[in-house]
């Protein structure tokens, strides 16, 4: 069961490799794009799953000291 995880994602990422070769077979411009658009997205959300934390952590450490100097 620890090991779910880990195989839920490879299957994943097999299923995006195939549907990817697919793809490229097509139109290799096409899949440029796709692959473009892609790690543009994950970039951005990476970006506000980053700044979420941030400020989240910033928050909670405001209200640990607030407590502590009450």
């Amino acid at each position: 069961m620890n090991k779910l995880p880990v195989v839920a994602t490879l299957f994943l990422l097999g299923i995006v490799a195939n549907c990817l070769s697919e793809l490229l077979a097509y139109s290799a411009k096409l899949t440029q794009q796709v692959l473009i658009f892609s790690t543009f997205t994950c970039l951005i959300l990476s970006l506000i799953v980053l700044i979420a934390s941030e400020v989240l952590a910033h928050r909670k450490a405001r209200k640990k000291n607030r407590e502590a100097k009450s």
